[in-house]
């Protein structure tokens, strides 16, 4: 199946229609989505926010939403960039990208991990009533109750919205975020890597021996974000917790 691809370094990409990885690699921005337009956003050669890849030392990486990536705070203001830099030698392979799913963020670990070697890795998981969507032979889609990019743009992505936003329930987006919870597990803990997991979007109560929130800022409207000093905050209890459990 030719959308296998989107599941390789090479050839992986955030979308199809709109806004793709290689539009972002060694570039600086100013805005991004749904920001305010009062950030630069510098984006590494693979096109994310955080270190080279290249960069030796302590490797983390984190994975996620804009809550990882970081909207309306510089790439010094993100709670991976504080973390890493309050270790002697870390190194921040920040994958959050604005707008994406539990299956983004899957889809993210089980491309990457491989190629990226990371010491550690961090998952802030989404809410769950978001998607990728796979429209065509090898075209994928952010689906987002917002809609924007394809389903928003495109006639045939409006159809497709009303019929996925008109059929989803909140136990099925919550048993879809629990399949790639187990996957993601399973995965990592078959590699040996350490891992934490952050629940605060799902809003559930199930847990685990891997999961840690930090009393991370909940924020009910898809549009609001962590302040630096919110980040900051975090990103010292996460620290913390990971020197406790981990070897470091």
């Amino acid at each position: 199946m030719k959308s296998l691809k989107l599941w390789k370094p090479e050839t992986f990409d955030i979308a199809s229609f709109k806004w793709h990885l290689s539009e972002r690699k060694n570039k600086e921005i100013m805005g991004n989505g749904s920001d305010l337009a009062n950030c630069y956003y510098t984006f590494n050669e693979l096109g994310f926010r955080g270190d080279s890849p290249k960069k030796k030392g302590t490797r983390i990486m984190s994975v996620g939403c804009s809550h990882t990536e970081g909207i309306n705070v510089h790439n010094h203001q993100t709670w991976p960039h504080y973390l890493t830099r309050s270790m002697k030698d870390g190194v921040d392979l920040n994958l959050g990208i604005n707008g994406r799913s539990n299956d983004y963020i899957a889809r993210t670990i089980l491309s990457w991990t491989d190629y990226l070697n990371p010491d550690v890795i961090l998952i802030m998981y989404t809410y769950p009533n978001k998607r990728e969507y796979y429209r065509d032979i090898d075209k994928l889609e952010p689906y987002h109750p917002k809609p924007w990019g394809y389903f928003d743009l495109e006639l045939d992505g409006r159809h497709k919205w009303a019929n996925i936003i008109q059929s989803n329930t909140d136990e099925e987006d919550f048993i879809n975020w629990y399949k790639n919870h187990l996957l993601i597990s399973n995965y990592l803990k078959n590699k040996e890597i350490a891992f934490l997991w952050n629940g605060t979007f799902v809003k559930t109560d199930y847990t685990d021996e891997n999961r840690f929130d930090g009393n991370y800022p909940y924020f009910p409207q898809q549009n609001q974000y962590a302040s630096p000093s919110q980040n900051e905050i975090y990103a010292k209890k996460l620290l913390n917790h990971m020197k406790e459990n981990f070897e470091m």
